[in-house]
């Protein structure tokens, strides 16, 4: 912890335990001085010094340590942007859903708009819309794991924005493609979300300190998601998983932004 904070803090915890600057010096025997100086911010005590005035108010300096690491610092631009990331997660949910469900049918040549040329507009349209609103979804990822100093989320959210937009490009760009380019393109999505969406999903459950179980929960659902999607085999369950474990992602966006508004 530097200066002012430092200086800060020892003022503060002298006066929870009701003494005052004179108290504390015959507590530590460090000339008044000294002590005045560093509340005050104009100088930084040596380590001996500090750990010296730290025992006379009872403190571990391993817990300040832990407080400096745990110190959440966000700004008005970072809260602005995970707002935007939650409501355009909204539409993400609501458009990538729509969109799964054009997949299925595409797989199983179920007619659902009348033609094939007005399938493959309505489909292009969605893959892009898509990809649009993931860029803010996940940003709303990156944006917490910044604020909370998680680099393993920070680092997968653009990694799941890379394995996304790569599938929203190569599904339009491959739809009139063989069958064994179409299922070879298939297995190769699959094994990127999993081995991306399997990380991100621990990303998730590191935030349980702040966020709390919620977070917990939301990680392990992710988790088991994307484990499905590695294995391939189990592509099945993730059809089910998947729209509930983004409303999961999606409300853990909100709980982020409630933790950092009730600070």
């Amino acid at each position: 912890m530097k200066q002012p904070e430092l200086g800060k803090k020892i003022s503060d915890l002298r006066k929870e335990k009701g003494l005052t600057q004179e108290e504390l010096v015959d507590l530590c025997n460090i000339n008044v001085r000294t002590i005045q100086r560093i509340e005050s911010g104009e100088v930084t005590p040596r380590s001996y010094t500090l750990k010296t005035i730290l025992k006379a108010l009872n403190y571990d300096l391993e817990e300040m340590h832990l407080e400096e690491k745990n110190k959440i610092g966000y700004s008005k631009n970072d809260f602005k942007l995970l707002n935007i990331a939650f409501w355009m997660g909204i539409l993400f949910v609501i458009v990538d859903s729509f969109n799964i469900f054009m997949n299925i049918a595409m797989e199983f040549n179920i007619d659902v708009v009348g033609s094939i040329t007005s399938f493959k507009v309505v489909y292009l349209i969605t893959q892009i819309a898509s990809f649009v609103l993931a860029i803010a979804f996940y940003s709303g990822f990156y944006i917490s794991g910044k604020i909370f100093k998680s680099t393993l989320l920070k680092v997968t959210a653009i990694l799941m924005l890379v394995v996304s937009g790569s599938n929203y490009f190569f599904s339009g760009f491959l739809m009139n493609s063989n069958d064994f380019i179409a299922t070879t393109f298939g297995v190769v999505s699959l094994l990127g979300y999993g081995a991306v969406g399997i990380p991100f999903g621990i990303g998730i459950l590191k935030l349980h300190n702040h966020v709390g179980s919620y977070a917990t929960i939301t990680g392990i659902f992710t988790i088991i998601l994307y484990a499905t999607m590695l294995t391939v085999i189990l592509i099945f369950m993730s059809v089910f998983l998947i729209l509930p474990v983004m409303i999961l992602q999606l409300i853990l966006l909100y709980k982020v932004k409630e933790y950092l508004q009730s600070r």
